[in-house]
């Protein structure tokens, strides 16, 4: 069993807020994937979205060294496991499997869950949703995950409505399996309110939404604060929160 990857690392999770299924805060062990269909304007890994062209992966001699090796892609299953148990401080929450888009390697993703399942960690899967076919295969062996919907300002396909569509239908099938699913939705000052209103009204009695500003952060708090309220009239009090990347703020990956 073969990956393409881009890097593994020890870090916090830094995204998702304080909403259900969210892991904010948690020491994880981050496994990201090379390779991604979508084409989003604010993309923090655009260097991996092309999977031909990473030849190579990265992973930390040790946590928070900044000290990197590098290995040949494709991966093999075993030495991936092995990383991820030598980057282990016994304070680990859960693995992310992140990207790019990780439900694009859905065989090899399915096998690393397994594995890191017997091991006993906990999954965290971070996907743009957009094929819920693949995350079908899988939900069996999340146990949280972090879905986005991708705004009509990501600009990530053609055929933006469709795509949320979706990635809704891909949290229906995490729910149904007993994931701790939640919605993550980046915005921008070109945001529409009638789409945040439209995103949290398929989410209603499905799954909370956090709202997170593209960085740097371009919209005014009283566009946040207006987004946030609409989406809590919609959700309910409970079900909306703020998501910043707060690792970036503390210098870490």
């Amino acid at each position: 069993m073969k990956l393409v990857l881009a890097e593994i690392f020890n870090s916090w999770q830094g995204e998702g807020g304080s909403v259900e299924g969210s892991a904010f805060g948690r020491r994880q062990i981050f496994v990201r994937f090379a390779g991604c269909d979508l084409n989003c304007v604010w993309c923090d890994s655009r260097q991996f979205i092309d999977a031909s062209r990473v030849l190579q992966w990265r992973y930390e001699v040790e946590p928070f060294s900044g000290k990197f090796k590098y290995k040949s892609n494709p991966a093999s299953l075993d030495e991936v496991v092995e990383v991820i148990l030598s980057l282990d401080t016994g304070d680990i929450h859960s693995i992310s499997y992140t990207g790019g888009e990780p439900t694009l390697q859905i065989k090899p993703l399915m096998a690393l869950m397994e594995r890191m399942n017997e091991l006993g960690f906990k999954n965290f899967l971070e996907t743009h949703g957009g094929f819920p076919e693949k995350i079908a295969e899988i939900a069996h062996l999340v146990d949280y995950a972090s879905v986005d919907i991708k705004d009509e300002t990501a600009r990530a396909t053609e055929d933006w409505r469709d795509l949320i569509l979706r990635e809704v239908e891909s949290i229906k099938v995490l729910k149904k399996a007993g994931t701790k699913v939640y919605a993550k939705l980046v915005v921008t000052k070109d945001t529409k309110l009638e789409n945040v209103e439209w995103y949290a009204s398929l989410l209603k009695s499905l799954a909370p939404m956090v709202i997170q500003p593209k960085e740097p952060i371009d919209l005014t708090q009283n566009q946040l604060m207006e987004f946030y309220e609409a989406a809590a009239k919609i959700l309910g009090r409970e079900n909306v929160g703020l998501s910043f990347q707060v690792h970036k703020y503390l210098n870490v990956l």
